[in-house]
């Protein structure tokens, strides 16, 4: 009888202890379950050891078991920078403007040359090898008489110009072709001025004892002074255009144009920087149009070039500047691609 009731506390003792052990591994198994996969988010780049799901829409609302990425604010018109930016010229940015973008000069000459009526004076980009020049329409034309201001002189002073030189007299340029509709208003609004360019074309040199010299009260230019646009008799320098760049806000961008400074003269080519603050979508498509720029650009600018600095090409054709009731001040200007797109469809030309 002793010997039966010794087994059976043996056996007790043993289940006893065997369901202690047991109780023990599964609370140590429980407490480090969550250590032998471990997810890991790095800072800079998503290293994920889990598998998980990323979200790849706008919503707010997180899927669950997924991870965020936070993106910019989206822009209506924003468009992804080319991985590699390419000069569009070996030229440095100096002779790259010393040698394209001139001042323009032009109004109503009478019959034996006294006198030089109705000025517009602006900024124009020669675009061609061929002596082609992009201005303004509204230099060029006179919306109260409605006919265009047919005798137009091209002007040029040194860039950088330290001592404010006058400009001097280049050339005469004819007026090739512009937009025949007006379509701008007194209002800052979307049809304001969106079809504010012409095309022009240098035609000659002004004559040694030319009376335009007097009444523009400036010099001619001299041999020296035109091997900087015109290095080879007949074919000229030009500003190239930027094909590749697409804006995106508060890039950085250089407005260039005879601007007048605080003595009211107009004697240089001033640069301005400014950031890219928006864009008036003209056809509502959400593509870049009319850009407004940032920049203390001032009058004497209409006409002149929004130009990408890394690529030192030309972007934009300037048309005017806001003041007044508008928020802050804004360069305005028209986009390389709807500048374009409108040149081909009312000047049957294409911008290259």
């Amino acid at each position: 009888m002793a010997l039966k009731v010794l087994k059976l506390v043996i056996f007790i003792i043993v289940a006893l202890g065997a369901a202690i052990f047991i109780s023990i591994t599964i609370r140590r198994s429980s407490d480090n379950g969550g250590n032998s996969e471990e997810l890991k988010v790095s800072t800079s780049t998503l290293n994920l050891t889990i598998p998980q799901k990323v979200s790849t829409t706008s919503e707010n609302t997180i899927p669950k078991n997924s991870v965020k990425i936070i993106k910019p604010k989206p822009v209506s018109y924003v468009a992804p920078s080319p991985a590699v930016v390419t000069e569009v010229s070996s030229k440095s940015f100096e002779e790259l403007i010393n040698g394209s973008v001139v001042q323009l000069y032009c109004g109503y000459l009478n019959g034996d040359k006294t006198s030089f009526s109705d000025i517009a004076r602006g900024t124009g980009i020669i675009i061609s090898a061929t002596g082609q020049i992009l201005t303004n329409r509204h230099i060029i034309y006179d919306e109260n008489l409605k006919k265009i201001k047919n005798d137009c002189f091209v002007l040029k002073g040194p860039f950088p110009n330290p001592q404010s030189e006058k400009p001097k007299i280049y050339y005469s340029a004819e007026i090739v072709n512009y937009p025949l509709t007006e379509k701008f208003d007194e209002t800052f609004s979307e049809n304001k001025y969106y079809n504010d360019f012409a095309l022009l074309k240098i035609i000659s040199r002004p004559e040694n004892t030319s009376a335009v010299n007097d009444l523009l009260q400036t010099s001619r230019a001299s041999n020296a002074d035109y091997e900087v646009i015109e290095p080879t008799p007949g074919i000229f320098n030009f500003l190239p255009v930027d094909w590749s760049y697409q804006p995106k806000n508060n890039d950085e961008l250089i407005t260039l144009g005879y601007g007048v400074d605080a003595t009211h003269l107009a004697n240089q080519i001033t640069s301005t920087v400014g950031r890219l603050s928006g864009n008036i979508d003209i056809n509502k498509t959400g593509k870049p149009q009319i850009l407004l720029v940032g920049s203390n650009a001032t009058q004497g600018f209409s006409g002149g070039a929004l130009i990408n600095p890394k690529s030192k090409g030309l972007v934009g054709l300037i048309s005017w500047i806001t003041s007044g009731d508008e928020a802050g001040q804004y360069t305005v200007a028209i986009f390389r691609d709807f500048l374009r797109t409108l040149m081909l469809q009312d000047l049957n030309f294409d911008l290259k």
